[in-house]
């Protein structure tokens, strides 16, 4: 094997090794993101929207939070006028773009299309 064919057998399997470190640091990146927006959801928005965006608990029916599931305007709704509705509030729903700012709103709508199903 001449030194040229070791250097490039070296060179592929560093980049198989970067390439294979930085699908694990993503992962598990994405999935920190995810229970960091479940947790948030759940403090800020469940007592409404259920944990699963039904909408299915007794302030979400006094209120009459939508099924997110369900509902045909939910599922049409664009990410942007969802951040609109987290960032200055809707009828009942607080406005939470001064409490928790843009990256936390982001954040939950991000957590919310999840459970829409976008």
């Amino acid at each position: 094997m001449t030194k040229f064919m070791r250097t490039n057998i070296f060179m592929v399997f560093v980049a198989a090794t970067l390439i294979v470190m930085a699908s694990t640091m993503t992962q598990s990146t994405d999935a920190a993101y995810f229970q960091s927006a479940k947790s948030l959801f759940a403090q800020k928005c469940s007592v409404c929207h259920a944990n699963d965006g039904t909408g299915n608990t007794a302030k979400g029916k006094e209120v009459k939070a939508r099924n997110w599931k369900t509902d045909p305007e939910v599922k049409k709704m664009t990410e942007a006028k969802m951040i609109e509705i987290v960032s200055k509030g809707k009828g009942k729903m607080e406005a939470y773009e001064k409490t928790l700012g843009k990256e936390k709103v982001q954040m939950l709508v991000t957590y919310s299309k999840e459970l829409i199903g976008k």
